[in-house]
């Protein structure tokens, strides 16, 4: 790949602005769902004004979004591959995931919805341990946040698409079903993470809930494959 100077600068800038172990927790927060400040100072116990100057970086950087309803912002992801970043970044550092044990070349395939991993040392199968779930005309599997599909020697990520059978709209209504009403989706919460068009959802019995403020989204039907 080949880059000019211009380029290497902001690519630069953009890995600062991620060197602080607080601005990728915000982030990883608002991969549950939108937030305001004062719902991210909540949540992380910290003043809104730290909270505030925090996402302020974040935003010039354009690794978050703002939206404005009524007197509230709410702050959100940019898009999926802020998360992405993340990810590569916290499973490089551990040693973790799917990171290839060796440099990338151009033969890796990457686009919005699939990841190739040429040398995954997980073998996806029905006795493997991972959740498998329908998607499309065959079977993934929830592999650590990833929708992970056996592909040869490695495996394809898959992203499920934004469609009418899983939409992306507010659904206030009914999205707390299978599950207490105050719970809160999000790492450790206890359902598995499926990556959902630019944004991550949570498998409850079968089905997609996305963090939303207070409230979760209902986003669709989500068929587990039984062994």
């Amino acid at each position: 790949m080949q880059v000019d100077q211009e380029q290497l600068e902001r690519g630069a800038e953009l890995l600062r602005s991620l060197s602080d172990p607080q601005r990728l927790r915000t982030l990883l927060i608002l991969a549950t769902g939108e937030r305001t400040v004062t719902e991210l100072a909540a949540l992380s116990e910290e003043k809104v004004g730290t909270v505030s100057a925090r996402l302020k970086v974040l935003h010039a950087a354009a690794l978050v979004s703002r939206r404005r309803t009524g007197q509230s912002i709410h702050y959100g992801l940019a898009d999926s591959h802020v998360l992405q970043i993340i990810r590569a970044a916290i499973d490089h550092a551990n040693g973790l995931g799917c990171a290839h044990d060796h440099p990338p070349t151009e033969d890796d395939s990457m686009s919005h919805d699939h990841l190739s991993h040429d040398e995954h040392p997980h073998e996806h199968g029905p006795t493997c341990g991972h959740i498998a779930v329908k998607h499309k005309d065959h079977v993934d599997y929830l592999h650590d946040g990833h929708l992970h599909h056996p592909d040869g020697d490695g495996v394809t990520e898959h992203v499920i698409e934004v469609s009418e059978t899983n939409p992306s709209r507010c659904t206030p209504e009914n999205g707390h079903e299978g599950h207490e009403a105050g719970h809160v989706h999000g790492p450790g919460c206890g359902h598995e993470a499926v990556p959902h068009g630019d944004h991550i959802d949570y498998l409850v019995n079968g089905r997609l809930h996305h963090q939303h403020g207070d409230h979760c989204d209902d986003h669709g039907p989500l068929e587990i494959v039984r062994a």
